[in-house]
């Protein structure tokens, strides 16, 4: 009996315990409350002046801004291009007003603050080398796709590379048509890029005439087949010469043209933007807002100092009491 009544009695105890801390609980709240009522002029002005505070801070401090562009390189000029873009970052951060100026950028704020460059992977391109042996490109892809970076040797092997922006908010998409100019009005990247269309206009001059003397090879040769010689003359035919393989080859020469002028298409410039840039600013949510977060720290300072207040009298009245 006597351990079933100590049982009761603890039991009882903790019950009172725990009335006694939710009366506490709700004694303190209904003072706070109390406290904010007799208050609530200051409170109030703390709120207001935080909103005000607040706003006029956003204000002053605008989201940065991301964008992204999908970049076409031509003439194998991807890699100094991605040494310039990397160039370019630091130049940026460190605010070196002289290159700023030089390439067109604003000298008295920081427009880019980082930009990140994925090559994309063609999978027509990666094809190309193992048309002949399909167990190889097998074993090939299971072993790199999953790491862009490992299947080729030189983002120059690369057409298209995904670009992406982190810059202030001072940016704008001019911001942007001068990153485009920056990079085509590289010294390497220019004169890799004339020479480039040069050579590619000479090809496709070359193959033309090739054509045109394929065609007329094979029109002297149907003459002297089908029509005889128009003169007494014995015509002499080579025994090596192959209808077929020129024909085949005519074939070879007019897709190579084809290709050739579609990359002519695209040849004025070392580096061609292939999308429209959309600048997208980083918002923030509501509660991160200054106007929202100032106003709360503002009462939250003042409700702090008023309790350190109290502490610091409870405590100065216990050490003169115990004095």
């Amino acid at each position: 009996m006597s351990q079933t009544s100590k049982d009761e009695i603890d039991l009882g105890y903790l019950i009172n315990k725990i009335s006694e801390l939710f009366k506490n609980i709700s004694v303190s709240i209904y003072n706070s409350i109390q406290f904010c009522i007799r208050n609530w002029y200051f409170i109030g002005s703390l709120l207001i002046a935080g909103v005000v505070a607040g706003y006029f801070s956003e204000i002053d401090s605008k989201p940065a801004k991301k964008a992204t562009l999908i970049l076409r390189t031509n003439f194998d000029t991807a890699d100094y291009a991605y040494n310039a873009l990397n160039t370019l970052v630091v130049k940026s951060n460190t605010l070196d007003t002289v290159f700023l100026k030089q390439n067109g950028f604003k000298t008295d704020s920081v427009e880019i603050k980082s930009i990140n460059i994925i090559p994309l992977a063609n999978f027509k391109n990666i094809t190309k080398g193992f048309e002949k042996n399909e167990k190889l490109l097998e074993e090939y892809l299971k072993n790199n796709l999953g790491d862009y970076k490992s299947l080729y040797f030189s983002y120059s092997d690369y057409d298209f590379h995904k670009v992406s922006f982190v810059m202030s908010n001072h940016a704008s998409v001019t911001t942007l048509k001068k990153t485009l100019a920056y990079l085509n009005n590289n010294e390497i990247i220019n004169r890799t890029a004339q020479n480039g269309k040069q050579v590619l206009e000479a090809n496709i001059a070359m193959n033309e005439f090739s054509i045109k003397q394929i065609d007329s090879t094979i029109s002297k040769y149907n003459q002297n087949s089908f029509m005889g010689s128009s003169s007494g003359q014995l015509v002499v035919v080579d025994k090596n010469f192959s209808y077929s393989g020129v024909i085949a080859q005519k074939r070879v020469l007019q897709k190579d043209n084809t290709r050739l002028k579609n990359e002519l298409v695209y040849a004025d410039s070392a580096i061609i933007k292939v999308t429209n840039p959309n600048i997208v600013e980083n918002k923030r949510p509501t509660y991160k807002m200054k106007y929202v977060t100032y106003p709360l720290f503002f009462v939250f300072l003042f409700l702090s100092i008023f309790w350190l207040s109290k502490k610091y009298k409870a405590i100065k009245q216990l050490a003169k009491n115990q004095s």
